[in-house]
């Protein structure tokens, strides 16, 4: 995956959470009674909506980076020799 399309994809996903996140802020703006009742949760839960995506970024940028870093640990494999003998044909 290029960079940018990794970007993209998680610009998407951060859309996406900051979307709901303010889906749920502007209910409770407005007044929508069911999210009135529970705004602790409502402002919890667009938090940990937008936070998941920043520590999803976070963890897949440190698994691909050890596996950069692993790859360029490892030393290339030696050149097996080749020895030529005289057919018996």
């Amino acid at each position: 995956m290029s960079v940018s399309s990794w970007l993209k994809a998680r610009s998407v996903e951060l859309g996406a959470s900051l979307c709901t996140a303010g889906v749920l802020i502007g209910g409770l703006a407005i007044g929508v009674p069911f999210l009135l009742e529970r705004i602790p949760e409502v402002f919890l839960y667009s938090f940990c909506c937008v936070t998941a995506v920043f520590l999803r970024a976070a963890i897949d940028l440190a698994v691909r980076a050890s596996v950069l870093a692993v790859h360029g640990l490892r030393p290339a494999p030696a050149a097996a020799a080749v020895r030529l003998e005289p057919s018996n044909a």
